[in-house]
């Protein structure tokens, strides 16, 4: 028996040697071990949530958040617990790793195989998370990251298997500058509405419930490339909070079924922004008392933090029980502080924003140009100071615009006779050395002439 207790202990040794046999002295500062991703992203000097709660990120659990035991079953004493081998390796069954011992830490992944399951091409072919991540992602290289977004913390690629792209329009037009989650990820998932409390008080993770069939583009940095995006809230003591962030979903679709042109160009989301300046991600329904997520591609523009809107709640039942779906009660519409992590994410830029103004052919990729002249009505409106104005233009010509008060006298030239390429256009008006009233615009081309009235209310 203690020949066999021995064999065992040896061979779990030498398992353990086979598995760093890279450079054992690098896991300490991975990120498994380190946890470095929750700390930039909570901490203070850094926008994050810490700004709301001022207690500092060693006195939450995020950093000691685990899965309840180890790989091999033994259970973990939350008050000593810190991230070792152990957590993800059973070395007395060998040196593999399921991919149920995966997620039992990455929960979002989880939910993405469980809600919607056989959609993703890669597990459908049998493929693992070890297929594509590597040992250096999981043991780390040395270097100390501040999260999964810093350059050289991961490896996994697209490319490596996907390489060279197939030629069709989409890659032509695309490959450059838009990365393949923004076309082929079905969806993005988050937890929506983190009530702080319950897990402060409690150590009990309570969400409002996870937002789903939606992808937020946003520019991953530094590289700049348009990225599927998600978002990220909390909720302390009535203070609100948001962030958006790149994500790399886990449910990317067979190439027969990705997403068509016109479900980015145009779509319905960006016709609401362009109409409102505005976008509702997530908003209460008083009728159904509950919240509901807008779905679709939800571009987030150059001004995110004031034009995409989210409804937040409370729950009002026990902190220490489960949660009961009938507590919870809406609390305000708006997030009191707006983070945007600018080493790894920034929105489209304005440029970017028009060509998703524009209709697209769905088959063959190109831009479809207005049929006639417009002048839309300006948005907001009414407003203070400043409001949008937006034109199309089916062919380039000169463009002058300007602004009379409601007698009829000129008060401001926004644009003189400036030559613009046919398309979609907009300028933004500031009236801040206004007085309130009624204000007329005018554009006039060669072709052209239209006016709108607005409304300025200081």
């Amino acid at each position: 028996m203690r020949l066999r207790t021995l064999f065992s202990v040896l061979l779990s040794l030498f398992v353990y040697s086979l598995v760093f046999s890279q450079d054992p002295t690098n896991f300490p500062t991975s990120l498994h071990k380190t946890r470095e991703g929750k700390r930039t992203w909570y901490k203070k000097e850094n926008g994050g949530f810490e700004n709301i709660t001022n207690i500092p990120v060693e006195n939450v659990n995020c950093l000691k958040c685990h899965p309840g035991t180890k790989a091999d079953g033994t259970q973990i004493d939350p008050t000593t617990y810190t991230p070792d081998c152990n957590d993800c390796h059973n070395f007395s069954a060998g040196t593999q790793v399921p991919d149920d011992i995966c997620l039992k830490c990455h929960s979002r992944q989880k939910n993405e195989k469980a809600l919607y399951p056989g959609v993703d091409v890669h597990f459908a072919k049998g493929l693992t998370c070890m297929s594509c991540h590597t040992k250096k992602e999981m043991h780390g290289d040395g270097t100390s990251y501040q999260s999964w977004l810093d350059p050289g913390a991961t490896e996994v690629r697209c490319e490596q298997c996907h390489s060279p792209l197939t030629s069709n329009p989409s890659h032509d037009i695309h490959s450059a500058k838009v990365h393949c989650t923004a076309c082929h990820a079905k969806t993005v998932i988050t937890c929506y509405n983190c009530h702080f409390e319950s897990e402060l008080q409690a150590k009990i993770k309570r969400p409002y419930g996870i937002l789903r069939d939606f992808v937020l583009l946003v520019r991953r940095m530094p590289e700049g490339k348009v990225y599927s995006g998600t978002v990220m809230s909390l909720k302390y003591q009535n203070q609100t909070f948001v962030t958006i962030a790149p994500y790399r979903s886990h449910i990317i679709m067979p190439k027969d079924s990705t997403r068509k042109c016109s479900e980015c160009h145009n779509n319905a989301n960006i016709q609401t922004y362009n109409q409102t300046g505005q976008i509702y991600v997530v908003k209460w329904d008083d009728n159904q008392k509950k919240l509901i997520n807008t779905k679709g591609v939800i571009p987030v523009p150059p001004n995110w933090m004031t034009a995409l809107k989210f409804d937040f709640v409370d729950y009002t039942g026990r902190v220490d029980s489960a949660t009961d779906p009938t507590k919870w009660v809406f609390l305000k519409s708006g997030a009191d502080l707006a983070q945007e992590l600018s080493a790894y994410v920034a929105p489209l830029t304005a440029e970017q924003m028009t060509k998703l103004s524009m209709p697209v052919n769905v088959k063959d990729g190109t831009t479809l140009l207005p049929t006639e002249f417009k002048l839309l009505q300006n948005y907001p409106n009414p407003f203070n100071p400043r409001t949008t104005i937006e034109f199309h233009l089916p062919k380039a010509t000169n463009v002058t615009i300007k602004v009379y008060n409601s007698i009829g006298v000129e008060v401001k030239t926004l644009v003189r006779n400036k030559r613009y390429e046919a398309g979609i256009h907009r300028i933004t008006f500031d009236a801040g050395n206004l007085p309130s009233g009624v204000y007329i615009y005018k554009i006039t081309t060669p072709e052209f002439s239209a006016s709108r009235k607005m409304v300025l209310l200081k």
